[in-house]
């Protein structure tokens, strides 16, 4: 890991401290750690003179620090600029490495509103029987043979989507990337010529705050926690994992960490791996998860009886961990703006071919889902179906 790590580290939390307190911890993480990336396990990072990852926020301070930025090549785009007429219609289809979630649904509502905007048309695609870069390649593939005018995609492993990203663009098909980038924008140079712009999360800084909402709901007591994930392979669902364990390890005043738990992203071995593991370790005192499967967690503490007994969060907005927060089973959960992570590629993507403007990282952030904002969190994940009713999809 980069020294860039040590922005996380400089934020203390210690038992006892006020809701308020910590909260503001939480949102200093969330606004600058979605920013500052960690060199080799995050996604938005800084240019800089020693080539290490980082993002842009907070700029340097008085300590030698280099100030954060974000180097953007003015490459110009595979069309023709004219700003006298309307512009054209053209297509973009987003590429994911797991279409058998719900997670992705305000994705594909947010793809489809800024498509309709722009007077594009839109698909989205990808595996559909669960997670797998062997399956996500083979689409994009076959996605690059069918000429769109852009492509994005998510980048789950650092090197399997080479081949088929340099044929896009020897092709003048566009890239841009979005929810997973397990690439440095120097390793993006270094393979495509160009650091390919990506909106999402910084996955180890939405880690840490994972773990400091842990830390906050822990009783005074608490002594021992378990990170858990369904696929140690997912770069950024490890990198998540890695912020969570930093985040006990430097803020958690004596609690330690469990071995890692994989539970799968098959549900019926997923939960059970989840019951197994709290039934044969009952001195856990806290148990979170790094990805959408969160709800696995909330489903085996109901199934065993424990609700109360262990604090549990973990990642993302799916409507069973809601329904898990709203009945008390689930402390809390990690948002990370999903519906912008379909329609800020397609916004941008249409600056760049009519307008010639280069896209850009843009940073999701890290939102806390609790009890205290559970009600209007639920209201607006019930509209998703509608919207991706309306536009058809």
């Amino acid at each position: 890991m980069a020294s860039d790590s040590d922005r996380a580290v400089d934020i203390r939390v210690g038992k006892g401290v006020s809701r308020r307190s910590v909260m503001q911890k939480l949102g200093a993480v969330a606004a600058v750690g979605s920013l500052s990336g960690l060199a080799g396990c995050s996604t938005l990072q800084r240019d800089d003179d020693d080539g290490n990852g980082g993002g842009g926020g907070n700029g340097g301070g008085g300590n030698g620090d280099v100030p954060e930025y974000q180097l953007v090549e003015l490459n110009p785009p595979p069309t023709d600029l004219n700003f006298g007429e309307e512009p054209p219609e053209r297509h973009i289809t987003m590429v994911t490495h797991d279409a058998s979630t719900s997670f992705f649904d305000p994705t594909i509502a947010g793809l489809h509103d800024a498509a309709s905007q722009v007077g594009w048309s839109a698909n989205f695609t990808g595996p559909s029987s669960g997670f797998s870069v062997e399956d996500q390649v083979s689409i994009l593939e076959s996605t690059v043979d069918s000429g769109p005018d852009v492509i994005a995609t998510s980048i789950a492993d650092p090197s399997a989507y080479d081949n088929v990203i340099e044929r896009a663009l020897d092709n003048d098909i566009p890239i841009v990337l979005y929810n997973t980038n397990a690439l440095t924008r120097d390793e993006m140079r270094d393979k495509y010529g160009q650091a390919l712009a990506y909106a999402g999360q910084d996955q180890v800084a939405a880690g840490y705050v994972c773990g400091l909402a842990m830390l906050e709901r822990l009783p005074d007591d608490a002594g021992l926690v378990t990170p858990g994930l369904s696929d140690p392979g997912h770069d950024a669902l490890s990198a998540r994992a890695d912020g969570m364990e930093m985040a006990i390890e430097n803020e958690g005043d004596g609690i330690e960490l469990t071995e890692r738990l994989n539970y799968s992203d098959d549900s019926n071995e997923g939960i059970s791996s989840v019951e197994n593991h709290l039934t044969a370790n009952t001195d856990v005192d806290g148990i979170m998860g790094a990805d959408a499967y969160t709800w696995f967690i909330g489903n085996a503490i109901e199934n065993q009886d424990m609700a109360g007994e262990v604090t549990a969060g973990g990642f993302d907005l799916t409507n069973e961990t809601l329904d898990h927060i709203s009945n008390d089973t689930l402390q809390y959960t990690i948002g990370q703006d999903p519906y912008s992570q379909g329609y800020i590629p397609t916004i941008q993507m249409f600056a760049y071919m009519d307008r010639g403007m280069p896209p850009k990282d843009y940073p999701t952030g890290a939102e806390v889902i609790d009890t205290e904002n559970i009600d209007f969190a639920t209201e607006r994940s019930g509209g998703w179906g509608d919207l991706r009713e309306f536009h058809g999809t």
